[in-house]
């Protein structure tokens, strides 16, 4: 009995840690790439490298969304499980929340992407790219929505 328990808590901690893991890859990519290494990068490498790299690292991104659905489904169970599924109404409220947010996030994420992506297919293959203004605004709607996403999480928690 004891070494049952011992595994289900070692699962349970082992998807918490998935979670956690993909959502600071996940976030942690998205606030490096929007705010570091893009900006820097555009003023170095043509438009046809920076596709190169945006499809390289949207992979990566999808992923991540993928990963942070499953385990956070999963979450959602062992927490109802281990409280013999009596919710209260204020978890329920905020983990509703957070994944609008985080809908919220994929869905400014992808027209973010897009229409980066479109731009950059667009332009001339070895001219340096200026993105324009309404295309940076998802990119930072994302990271907003995604501090939400933490903020609300941190509610969960207590």
């Amino acid at each position: 009995m004891q070494c049952k328990k011992t595994m289900r808590t070692f699962v349970e901690l082992l998807i918490r840690y998935l979670h956690l893991i993909a959502a600071i890859v996940w976030f942690g990519g998205v606030v490096f790439s929007t705010l570091i290494a893009m900006p820097i990068v555009r003023q170095n490498l043509p438009a046809q490298d920076l596709l190169e790299i945006h499809n390289r690292f949207r992979h990566w991104v999808r992923l991540m969304i993928n990963m942070l659905l499953l385990t956070g489904g999963i979450v959602i169970f062992i927490v109802a499980w281990n409280s013999d599924m009596k919710l209260s109404a204020e978890y329920m409220i905020y983990s509703a929340a957070k994944l609008a947010a985080f809908g919220l996030m994929a869905l400014f994420w992808g027209l973010y992407s897009s229409f980066y992506r479109r731009h950059l297919e667009a332009a001339q293959p070895e001219s340096k790219v200026i993105v324009p203004r309404h295309i940076n605004v998802f990119g930072h709607l994302t990271l907003f929505s995604g501090l939400i996403v933490f903020a609300l999480a941190l509610l969960l928690r207590n």
